[in-house]
């Protein structure tokens, strides 16, 4: 789980921290999966930015607020 402090979000942080992570991922992986809250506008122009496509809706996680599962295809 992902959680920028406050004072530092819109500063690049979490794109930074994201990016780091797709360079982590294994090179025999092909896909990379996270997801968001349906209320977590800011999280989904991220995904948005870095190319992740919506996979899916997960209903009933959090009460009245839909899980959004994206993934984003991985060169080999």
């Amino acid at each position: 789980m992902l959680f920028i402090h406050a004072s530092y979000r819109r500063q690049g942080v979490g794109l930074a921290l994201m990016k780091h992570l797709q360079e982590s991922v294994p090179p025999s992986s092909k896909k990379l999966f996270t997801s968001t809250n349906l209320s977590n506008l800011p999280m989904q122009s991220l995904l948005a930015q870095l190319n992740f496509k919506l996979s899916g809706v997960i209903e009933n996680l959090d009460e009245g607020d839909p899980e959004l599962v994206y993934f984003k295809p991985l060169s080999i």
